[in-house]
């Protein structure tokens, strides 16, 4: 199982459904540091901001379901998927993959 760190339309039981076809209670709440929120397109998404602290939670997903979830975030055209360290409530950090804006291929 891998450990994802989600801030906007995967923590949403119907989308979770649709995708994975299960509900997914999220395994802690955390806060990832140097990355800020945008809402101003279709989709919430991360943009590097060494001020800012985003707030999410920590979910898990099979293997398959990471396949799945990249395919929804149209990984690599729209998003990337990164390893960075979150820091998780009353756990401390913990490295975990992130969803954040992705530049377009030119």
């Amino acid at each position: 199982m891998e450990k994802i760190f989600v801030y906007g339309t995967l923590l949403d039981p119907v989308i979770q459904l649709q995708l994975f076809g299960r509900e997914i209670s999220p395994l802690a709440k955390a806060s990832l540091n140097g990355w800020k929120k945008k809402t101003d397109k279709d989709y919430p998404y991360l943009i590097p901001d060494e001020t800012a602290i985003t707030r999410g939670s920590i979910i898990e997903l099979s293997e398959k379901e990471l396949v799945i979830a990249d395919q929804w975030e149209e990984v690599p055209r729209e998003y990337k998927r990164l390893k960075l360290t979150v820091t998780v409530q009353d756990e401390g950090e913990l490295m975990v993959w992130v969803y954040v804006f992705g530049i377009k291929d030119q």
